[in-house]
């Protein structure tokens, strides 16, 4: 009876598959995050590049490459927790990644596919150049909507200056914004210009990211601070010495003459000194 009731459901599975193909329905990938989340580092990149995929009708297959240039990367939430992400030594500046899917949009994992990191960046007075990030996708999802589609990815990473900073996996997330022809089919050609590009490290794998260095304002506030604790010594000096010199003046009569009397260095009576006060006759 339990082996006639599993027959019965691989049968209407295999039914309502057919019937999807049917209806010209195919099965594609969803995306991985739909909603997103926040984590850093996270580098973002909009300055320039394309998201092409090219299909291949005789291996069922096709390419989808993305090449952009990053600009920051923001260390934390707060504005002052970004830095510049600069061209290396040899004045190369790009991330590139390139996936071979199906015509379902799932994964074939090729050897030449993979995506990478080049630049400079300076993070708590460290600087990190060259390729900055290496890593494999493991997963990949897609969703058509709007004037563009949003693509997303895992990632295992796998070298680089900052694969200690990321930690060992990364999420990379694109969205074409610029004549974008991605209907939601993988089994044709479709493109996109100026990919906008969140690279941002996997909740909780990340390493503790050093602090940056201070900014000219931090130093400002500092030299500041400095300064007023400065004067506030000195005017407790200056109250000190107005007291001291009080305490040496004697009135013995109603309109006395005084004198200072010697003083040591410790502002104490010198041992060989003696009253100076005269009295008016």
């Amino acid at each position: 009876m339990h082996r006639m009731r599993n027959q019965f459901r691989r049968r209407l599975l295999s039914t309502f598959l057919l019937l999807l193909g049917s209806l010209g329905v195919p099965l594609r990938a969803e995306l991985i995050r739909p909603h997103g989340f926040r984590a850093y580092p996270n580098i973002a990149g909009d300055l320039a590049g394309e998201q092409t995929y090219r299909f291949d009708e005789r291996l069922q297959r096709g390419v989808f490459r993305v090449t952009n240039a990053p600009h920051v990367i923001a260390l934390g939430p707060s504005r002052g927790a970004m830095v510049d992400v600069l061209p290396d030594v040899d004045g190369t500046l790009n991330e590139t990644l390139q996936v071979t899917l199906d015509s379902q949009g799932r994964l074939v994992h090729q050897p030449g596919d993979g995506f990478e990191l080049w630049g400079s960046v300076t993070i708590g007075g460290k600087v990190y150049k060259g390729l900055l990030l290496a890593a494999r996708p493991t997963a990949f999802g897609a969703q058509a909507g709007g004037t563009a589609g949003v693509f997303d990815l895992s990632l295992k990473v796998t070298g680089g200056e900052l694969e200690r900073v990321f930690g060992p996996e990364a999420y990379f997330r694109i969205t074409p914004r610029g004549d974008s022809t991605f209907q939601g089919e993988f089994d044709e050609s479709f493109a996109g210009g100026r990919p906008q590009t969140s690279l941002r490290a996997s909740r909780g794998d990340a390493n503790p990211i050093p602090v940056p260095e201070p900014t000219l304002l931090v130093f400002l506030g500092t030299c500041g601070g400095g300064l007023l604790v400065r004067r506030g010594l000195r005017r407790r000096r200056a109250r000190r010495r107005q007291e001291t010199l009080a305490a040496s003046v004697s009135r013995p009569g109603a309109t006395p003459t005084t004198c200072l009397t010697p003083r040591s260095r410790s502002a104490g009576r010198a041992p060989s000194s003696a009253r100076a006060t005269r009295r008016s006759p």
